[in-house]
């Protein structure tokens, strides 16, 4: 199974350092890949008026690396409207009057290619090919903006500050990889950062954190929410953080290859998460393209008469909450309850299809009766035992229920609360010796100890966390946070030569195995206003959905401070110093300039061969 995946996975066809190898002295791969001259970058165009053609690159840069079928590739970058077939960076920034439309030559020619492929599936290819001229066009047009922004005093600090951490200062530091900028990825790198003795790197294919648990919130109410997101370089001060995406684990698993960069590592941790075929969640590089997506998802459930809401789940196993699972009975609860108090200007029809035979499946059934008896206190109608089994694309999207319905989307704005795939597809892939494949079960979960380090007979410093698991626990936020405090104290018990202990003891809060939910007597659905007091112990309390009641901000100072006076996330490691360097010194030695105070390269040895192992290490 594993060597047929192999053989189909594909990397990118067409590389961006190849089409932007014929513009001399243009370094937009840097800038990609850094937060600080991004965020810098994106700034100076956005004060020009021109951050379309930027994000329109960021677009096309996520489109390569996407890893799934042709039919994931369709779901995720395509959306079948009124006599055509558009994808969504068409939908974005190509055709006449988008949101960020580019002002580029090429405009009909990519909409009558479009029409050319309306009768089949669009491949990733396909979509790389078809833009190609286009984005070759905006790239002309981002080489002199470009220029002029290396020439202003902004850039040269957001350069000069990129630079400040491009590595450990100490040959004896440690250093950490972390692959993943999500719930466990931050609380890994919120424990270690601070931490002398570690210096840590988090790839990850966005430049911020988002707070996924108030997605379905932002979708509903955007004008009152946040952005939902904070900046990576907002927790990792000390370390370095880099956009992109992770292509290989190689070297005898000592370093991952990452923008054609290797990036060698004593520790790694694994936390990419998963994805969803809707917008649920994103891996839109920059917040201002995630923040437009879900503008406009707003506005067409604003604005529609008709709402389908379509889910099922598609893997029991896997314990993720799908379809008409918490994700969307939550989505239509939230449109429903908007729809009750009157704040939508048309009238909406709100069905929530499930193809089971019941709603929220695992739920007892009394919570269930509970949830049911809401959903349709608010209007929603249910539809149990409706599975989707085919889709005509023919002028508009018409789905086919097993029970003979039809459903176009002439007539409904389609929500699909389903589709969710574990970001894995680069462990599968990787060249390493001895491979790595066989720590990926059938699911394409992550085997894991009760320690969270993987099952591998050689490779002990390696851990993975969160949804990428085949922990049995409710894949949320809330799980993946207590994944990231025990990975981080292992990491240190590790390098205090102590074995690495169990999720749940000493400590360590066990994940759950239960729904959790939100207001009991609405079977797990809405919000409840809590005191200071629930606030402060709310994570002890199996009965609510917790993390739905915070923003990105609370959630952020609860993982930062509160936590690691309190607890309430698990104990977290004590902060582990630099040892003694003068015992690594020679004689005469500790007179000459200070190890700690030089900045090393580690990635190489001095002969340019890579390290194997800091000096700490055979301690």
């Amino acid at each position: 199974m594993f060597s047929k995946f192999k053989k189909n996975a594909k990397g990118p066809s067409i590389h961006l350092n190849e089409l932007i190898a014929d513009i001399p002295d243009f370094s937009l791969d840097e800038v990609l890949k850094d937060p600080m001259l991004l965020a810098a970058f994106e700034d100076y165009l956005t004060q020009t008026w021109s951050q379309e053609n930027l994000l329109f690159i960021e677009a096309m840069n996520q489109l390569r690396h996407e890893s799934g079928t042709p039919e994931d590739i369709e779901k995720i970058f395509t959306s079948k409207t009124k006599k055509c077939v558009t994808i969504r960076i068409y939908d974005t920034f190509v055709v006449l009057d988008a949101p960020l439309e580019l002002n580029v030559n090429t405009q009909e020619r990519v909409k009558d290619q479009l029409k050319s492929l309306r009768w089949s599936v669009i491949t990733r290819d396909d979509a790389l090919d078809l833009l190609k001229e286009t984005e070759q066009e905006v790239l002309s047009m981002l080489r002199d903006r470009l220029t002029e922004f290396l020439r202003t005093p902004r850039a040269t600090i957001s350069s000069n500050k990129s630079k400040i951490n491009t590595g450990p200062i100490s040959i004896l530091q440690k250093r950490v990889v972390i692959i993943g900028g999500g719930f466990t990825g931050f609380s890994v790198g919120s424990a270690l950062d601070p931490m002398p003795l570690f210096h840590v790197t988090l790839v990850d294919t966005k430049d911020s954190f988002e707070y996924t648990p108030q997605i379905v919130s932002k979708i509903v109410n955007a004008e009152k929410m946040s952005s939902l997101r904070f900046t990576h370089d907002s927790y990792i001060v000390n370390g370095k953080v880099i956009i992109g995406y992770v292509e290989d684990i190689c070297d005898d698993a000592k370093c991952v290859k990452v923008n054609d960069e290797k990036i060698y590592f004593d520790y790694l941790v694994i936390g990419t998460g998963s994805s969803y075929s809707c917008q649920l969640k994103s891996s839109d590089s920059s917040s201002l393209y995630r923040t437009a997506g879900l503008n406009k998802m707003a506005t067409e459930i604003e604005n529609a008469k008709h709402i389908l809401i379509v889910g099922f789940t598609t893997n029991e196993k896997k314990f993720c909450l799908l379809g008409a699972g918490l994700v969307g009975c939550e989505l239509a609860a939230a449109i429903g309850k908007k729809q009750q108090d009157a704040l939508y200007p048309v009238k909406k029809q709100i069905v929530l299809i499930e193809s089971r035979d019941k709603i929220i499946y695992r739920t007892d059934e009394k919570q269930r009766k509970r949830a049911e008896e809401y959903l349709t206190s608010l209007g929603i109608e249910i539809l149990v035992n409706e599975r989707i089994t085919n889709c005509n694309t023919e002028d508009y999207n018409v789905y086919y229920g097993s029970s003979g319905n039809k459903y176009s989307e002439q007539d409904f704005l389609v929500l699909m609360a389903t589709g969710v795939k574990l970001n894995t597809s680069f462990i599968l892939t990787s060249t390493n010796e001895p491979p790595l494949d066989t720590c990926v079960d059938v699911n394409g979960s992550v085997r894991v100890r009760p320690t969270l380090q993987i099952e591998h007979w050689k490779y002990n410093h390696i851990f993975a966390g969160g949804d990428v698991t085949n922990v049995i626990e409710e894949k949320t936020a809330y799980a993946a946070t207590l994944a990231g405090v025990c990975v981080a104290r292992n990491i240190c018990r590790m390098e205090k030569g102590k074995d690495p202990i169990a999720q749940g003891t000493k400590g360590l809060l066990a994940p759950p195995t239960k729904t959790l939910h939100g207001v009991e007597s609405q079977g797990g659905l809405g919000k409840k206003r809590l005191s200071f007091f629930e606030r402060k112990l709310s994570f002890l309390n199996p009965t609510w959905q917790v993390l739905k009641y915070f923003n990105e901000k609370q959630f952020f100072k609860i993982v930062q401070e509160t936590s690691k006076k309190s607890n309430i996330l698990g104990k977290f490691p004590k902060t582990l110093t630099l040892p003694d360097q003068t015992q690594f010194l020679g004689p005469g030695d500790a007179s000459s300039s200070s190890v700690a105070s030089s900045r090393i390269d580690l990635s190489k040895g001095a002969d340019g061969i890579p390290n194997d192992r800091h000096l700490l290490s055979e301690c």
